[in-house]
């Protein structure tokens, strides 16, 4: 599943590029993106996305039968729900500086705003490198019969809340405004970058779990 995931990445990150490629007034397209952006970051991005995923699967794991985690915990508990917590309020608080209020807009220029959104990207991305490294500790829970226990459960919220899909809903918010056309490409391509530590994240659980269909 770990591979699936990193893949799905790969395959968003080449339809924005495919999306900055075609004219945004082709009758094609099912939605267009705004702005002069390059789609061959996005083409970089995804290719290297689909090689982890691809090294996520063949790689070789020694299988560890013997209980080698820690003994779970509420601590492991509060990790989980403390990653989710995370997560989501590291979105909402980028979101003040994403979509500046009609005062804002009149009282700053666009160099100004565009600071404010690349200020709100790179605190998404840190909040979400936090929330990743809590759900990694989260991870480490495990019981003697079942030492991948919490590995599974973190997972399996992990996808249940799509928090995987969050650099690739983030992107589109900020080429998709057809209304105001107040856009942010360069910014969307940073939101993007995101599915780097989602993927590392990933292809860490699979190797501590030492089976690549975690």
């Amino acid at each position: 599943m770990s591979a699936l995931l990193i893949l799905l990445g790969a395959l968003a990150s080449a339809l924005f590029g495919v999306l900055f490629v075609v004219p945004e007034t082709s009758s094609e397209l099912w939605f267009p993106v705004y702005g002069d952006e390059a789609g061959w970051p996005y083409f970089l991005l995804a290719t290297l996305l689909f090689a982890m995923s691809v090294y996520t699967v063949f790689s070789k794991w020694k299988d560890n039968p013997g209980y080698e985690g820690e003994q779970v915990s509420s601590l492991h508990v509060q990790n989980l729900f403390g990653g989710v917590l995370a997560y989501v309020m590291f979105i909402f608080i980028a979101s003040y500086f994403w979509f500046p209020s009609e005062a804002r807009k009149a009282l700053y220029d666009e160099a100004t705003l565009e600071n404010y959104v690349l200020f709100g990207t790179i605190l998404f991305l840190a909040g979400e490198i936090a929330a990743l490294y809590l759900f990694y500790l989260a991870s480490k829970g495990g019981l003697p019969r079942y030492p991948d226990m919490m590995r599974r459960v973190v997972l399996a919220l992990f996808t249940f809340l799509h928090l995987d899909k969050a650099p690739v809903f983030v992107a589109f918010l900020l080429v998709y405004s057809p209304e105001t056309q107040v856009i942010y490409p360069e910014a969307a391509f940073l939101a993007m970058t995101g599915y780097l530590p989602v993927s590392v994240f990933l292809f860490w659980l699979s190797k501590d779990t030492g089976n690549m269909l975690v």
